[in-house]
């Protein structure tokens, strides 16, 4: 379970499903996302003057990465923006779907602008590997090269409508299939799995979306991200425009960017054990605590125990030797740039 659904760990090998995506073709469900749609003539202006990213200079079929920060330039919520000709899709994590809602509406006053939640009617399934455009090329018989992330097209595929959007969350090229219904869902993955065996479609879980996305050096919301970070300290500046004008918590955003410095940073860790580190495991150079551990993961494309954490700013240069104080005793790490692969 996971916020409410019931969600597939793994098919078979988790670490297998791994693998297919980084050598072929795995497809995700990952409907359990949020999606928030906002439709109403003043939409795109409304959504940019609340989030940390240009929306109202983004035509239809196009979108970018945001967040609703707190007046501190703390994350609340991180979303995808996808901007349709008659409404703009918001996909955040389960998480984060209540309260990002809640922000909206909160600064929602004399604006025509609606805010529905059309998660529960609608699906996604994520296409990820590295034949996943040659995939997607013969399903809707459209070229998807030239998309760039968050770019879209709307297509048919065996007669479903979909909205394809491009998507690198898994460190290879990938595409968001986007349907209208709950039995449309289930008809396409039946089409996935079924009608396109020469391309060796593997059914991937949650686990090694997981996997794929430490690899990547992709952080998530409620491990990398919460409330008490700064987009800037997870280096996530394309989520943010710093020429746009005021937004929540952009103060603090651009002094920190012109004329200060974050005092810890995202990195990558690399752990001399087979034992997993829990999440806010401490990291240590020599006797004083330095940073704590994300997320870990036996990598099955490294072979071996990789990690993400925050590290302060003076212990972040790659190869950057650090300790982890785990249950079983210290274990040595090494720093990392991300991404991994």
């Amino acid at each position: 379970m996971y916020d409410g659904w019931s969600l597939v760990s793994h098919y078979n090998d988790s670490a297998q499903e791994h693998l297919a995506v980084r050598n072929g073709i795995g497809i995700i469900d990952v409907s359990h996302r949020g999606r928030l749609r906002l439709t109403g003539t003043e939409r795109a202006e409304y959504l940019h003057r609340i989030v940390s990213n240009e929306v109202t200079q983004l035509p239809s079929g196009s979108g970018n990465y945001a967040m609703i920060l707190t007046n501190r330039g703390k994350i609340i919520a991180d979303m995808d923006v996808i901007v349709a000709e008659d409404y703009i899709d918001l996909i955040t994590n389960a998480v984060t779907k209540e309260v990002l809602y809640q922000n909206l509406d909160k600064y929602l006053i004399a604006d025509d602008v609606e805010i529905t939640d059309i998660t529960a009617e609608t699906g996604i399934i994520l296409i990820s590997g590295t034949n996943s455009e040659l995939f997607i090329k013969e399903l809707l018989e459209a070229d998807v090269g030239n998309l760039e992330e968050y770019q879209s097209i709307d297509g048919k595929i065996a007669g479903l409508s979909v909205k394809c959007v491009c998507g690198l969350e898994t460190g290879e090229i990938g595409f968001q299939l986007h349907v209208n219904s709950t039995s449309e869902l289930s008809d396409l993955w039946r089409i996935l799995m079924t009608e396109r065996r020469d391309f060796e479609v593997i059914p991937v879980g949650l686990k090694a979306l997981n996997s794929l996305r430490i690899e990547a050096g992709i952080p998530r919301f409620g491990n990398e991200l919460d409330d008490s970070i700064i987009p800037l300290e997870a280096e996530l500046e394309k989520a943010i425009d710093f020429e746009k004008g005021c937004y929540i918590g952009q103060e603090i955003i651009a002094r920190m960017k012109y004329r200060g410095h974050t005092n810890r940073l995202l990195r990558g860790i690399e752990i001399d054990s087979e034992d997993l580190p829990n999440e806010k495991t401490a990291i240590y150079s020599g006797e004083k605590q330095i940073g704590y551990v994300t997320s870990a993961v036996k990598s099955p494309t490294l072979n071996k125990v990789i990690a993400l954490g925050y590290v302060r700013t003076a212990f972040t240069e790659h190869g950057s030797e650090v300790k982890i104080k785990t249950e079983n005793g210290w274990v040595n790490a090494t720093v990392s740039s991300l991404p991994f692969y």
